[in-house]
């Protein structure tokens, strides 16, 4: 498993041009906001989780009425927070949300995109529980095993991403689940380079500590050619996103 530091270092890296690059990312976010909006429209207190430069954020801000915030990262307070909460009240903590003290309970936790990189995915589950009011609502996306799967076939470096099932089993003893799916969003790219450049530009590279060597490099670029070419003559790219909507019991 990756230090958070690590973690840290390359979502920090990845600011300034995530938002232009998190293409998936922002599909999952609407899919994200469309499932939250079966349930209501109004929260009190919400807690956000890796809110990053605040795509999450700022579709929530949008779609729902919500009164009061706190928001988590590892990274420093992104400035984009705060002209997307121009004028409402929020709360910022730094720190890994997994050892965060977290001061109160809230109507809704929403976090996307983040858990996999948690050591401990059912204890936070249950923090999370802990931390909701009765009927509370836990809003989620992480990924599937096959996600980014044709980088791991042909580096053989990736997360280890639990499956559907695990996570259902981790929900089911605080939560009522609304909802849980996984799903596929496919990517097209010019380039294994374009590839790469894109991963690392949305601060994925945490999962590639090994060193390219020229080598490694060409023979990478010529597999995925030849592996993953798509019709129209680019190359593709797959993220497997799993989404998730859960009550608190």
């Amino acid at each position: 498993m990756m230090s958070k530091t690590q973690i840290q270092k390359c979502f920090t890296q990845a600011h300034a041009v995530y938002d232009q690059q998190a293409l998936a990312q922002q599909e999952i976010i609407r899919r994200l906001t469309a499932l939250l909006a079966t349930q209501g429209r109004h929260f009190d207190y919400c807690l956000e989780i890796g809110c990053g430069s605040g795509q999450l954020t700022r579709a929530l801000a949008q779609h729902f009425s919500i009164q009061r915030w706190d928001l988590n990262d590892l990274c420093e307070p992104h400035q984009a927070l705060s002209q997307i909460l121009q004028h409402k009240p929020f709360r910022f903590m730094q720190g890994d949300a997994e050892q965060l003290c977290l001061p109160q309970q809230y109507d809704l936790i929403a976090t996307a995109s983040t858990m996999q990189w948690f050591e401990h995915k059912p204890q936070f589950l249950a923090r999370c529980a802990a931390h909701l009011l009765p009927n509370g609502l836990l809003l989620f996306s992480t990924f599937a095993p096959e996600n980014l799967f044709e980088i791991k076939q042909l580096t053989q470096i990736g997360l280890d991403y639990p499956e559907l099932w695990q996570w259902r089993q981790w929900l089911e003893d605080d939560f009522e689940i609304l909802h849980l799916s996984s799903d596929k969003i496919i990517l097209e790219f010019d380039s294994p380079k374009a590839v790469l450049l894109h991963l690392k530009q949305t601060g994925v590279t945490a999962t590639h500590q090994s060193m390219w060597t020229k080598k490694k490099l060409q023979d990478f670029y010529q597999n995925y050619e030849k592996n993953y070419r798509t019709s129209s003559g680019k190359v593709r790219l797959t993220y497997a996103p799993i989404l998730g909507l859960a009550k608190r019991k």
